[in-house]
């Protein structure tokens, strides 16, 4: 879920973190105020970590 702009301040957000599973974008980081979003979880992607787990034990 990308966000446009940042909640504090209204400025441009970059990607701080990407999903290890998809590779999309899921924090944002706002280079003017600091502010970081909390870290989106695809549903989908934490299932699959979570069954690569299981497969692996």
């Amino acid at each position: 879920m990308k966000e446009d702009s940042c909640r504090r301040c209204g400025n441009g957000l970059e990607v701080n973190k990407k999903c290890d599973i998809c590779n999309k974008e899921n924090q944002f980081y706002c280079h003017e105020c600091g502010y970081v979003t909390e870290e989106q979880i695809h549903l989908e992607c934490m299932m699959t970590k979570i069954s690569h787990k299981s497969v692996a034990n």
